[in-house]
């Protein structure tokens, strides 16, 4: 409820602010509207008496004695002239002349002149067209502008002298008795001249209020310490599950292509330093193209989830560790393995996928996968060591599919 007698020094403002921005705008709009006007319209009116006056005789001299060259300088020479921008000339015999920029052909503000015979201004050779150049209307309207920012620009200066004598002065009191140290505001009275003339208003109601308001602040910063510990710790655990998300692909559970390149830099440096096996599986699922033709993209999103699934039960847990490299390739990543123990668990991965068809509305969907095999060589690259995985794959693939092909060796006949 608001106490007897407050003026509203918000209202106040508005109406002053209000006042002095009508007032600017009504003289800013009179005065460009006027000087455009009447500038424009003068100087194009005077373009048009001069073409009058002395080009058209001498256009028609020039029609007359049909002298196409003489013409089209006439012409040129005429959209030359300020606040011209296109000229076309219509001769009766058929004959059309242009200069300027043709992009104002038909301009709607446009104006036609009749070209008279040289000898009987009876007869009519043709017309002549004018139209204004628009880029002087531009520059016209950048000085009403100018005249514009000039006029706000005082406004600007209005308002700011009107804030700081209303506004900036006793909120300046205000906050230095808010920034000064608790000792001395307690000891302190806080006091803000307003003059004898004013009226009881807002920043009044704010000073009077602020000694009480004070008192509420420890607590509440108390109780904002309490809610900032449990939003931190919810933080921490939804940053965690974020940092999970960002690394393992939706749909399969495995791990993704991006967790992929970051540690197996970090497996490669280990099998270096200790000097120990490591061996990498690259996976493709046999034909999935048709299974996604025959069966739909959901059929070969839960064929994804199977195999991916088969391939983490296979390897062992904690120890190994399985991507969606991408589309339908997965890649089984074998520490303390060599190609040999690996051409083992390929194999049984491989019999386990080919033995366990995928049942889709109680109908089962036979499921084959090729598998391309090389373990890590001391001091290569993760990319020199994944193209001759790849290479065991695409060998693999040419030679049957639903096979397993290791780096130098020879292909498993299934």
């Amino acid at each position: 409820m608001r106490d007897q007698g407050v003026q509203s020094v918000a209202n106040k403002l508005i109406k002053r602010i209000s006042a002095y921005c009508i007032a600017c705008v009504l003289a800013i709009g009179v005065v460009q509207g006027w000087y455009s006007w009447r500038h424009v319209s003068d100087e194009f009116d005077k373009g048009l008496k001069l073409i009058a006056e002395a080009q058209l005789p001498m256009l028609a001299v020039s029609v007359w004695e049909a002298e196409p060259l003489v013409i089209q300088r006439q012409l040129v020479q005429i959209s030359q002239q300020p606040y011209i921008g296109y000229v076309r000339l219509r001769a009766d015999i058929g004959a059309e002349f242009e200069a300027g920029d043709t992009r104002l052909h038909n301009h709607p503000n446009a104006r036609i002149f009749n070209l008279a015979q040289p000898y009987d201004r009876d007869i009519s050779l043709g017309t002549l067209e004018l139209a204004p150049d628009p880029t002087v209307l531009y520059s016209e309207v950048g000085r009403s502008v100018g005249v514009a920012m000039l006029g706000y620009g005082v406004l600007c200066l209005l308002i700011i002298l009107l804030l700081k004598r209303e506004v900036e002065r006793p909120l300046r009191h205000i906050l230095d008795f808010v920034a000064a140290s608790p000792d001395r505001r307690n000891n302190h009275t806080l006091v803000v001249e307003r003059g004898q003339d004013h009226r009881r208003d807002e920043i009044d109601i704010v000073v009077e209020g602020l000694q009480s308001m004070h008192k509420e602040i420890d607590k509440q910063m108390r109780e904002l310490d309490a809610q900032v510990a449990n939003r931190t710790n919810a933080l921490q655990s939804a940053m965690e599950s974020i940092q999970q998300l960002s690394i393992m692909d939706p749909l399969t559970g495995c791990y993704n292509r991006r967790l992929f390149n970051e540690r197996i830099v970090q497996e490669a440096e280990r099998a270096d330093r200790y000097q120990r096996a490591l061996t990498l599986v690259f996976a493709d699922i046999d034909f999935f193209k048709r299974v996604n033709d025959a069966h739909g993209h959901l059929v070969g999103d839960q064929a994804l989830c199977y195999v991916s699934t088969i391939l983490r039960r296979e390897t062992r847990e904690s120890v190994d560790w399985v991507v969606r490299y991408g589309g339908e390739e997965f890649l089984m990543v074998l520490p303390e393995t060599d190609q040999d123990q690996a051409l083992g668990t390929a194999e049984r991965v491989r019999a386990a996928i080919a033995s366990e068809p995928l049942l889709v509305r109680g109908k089962p969907i036979a499921l084959t996968c090729s598998f391309g095999i090389a373990q890590y060589q001391p001091g290569e690259s993760h990319v020199a060591w994944l193209e001759r995985v790849d290479k065991c794959l695409y060998t693999a693939k040419q030679t049957g599919r639903n096979r397993v092909c290791a780096w130098e060796s020879r292909d498993i006949q299934i």
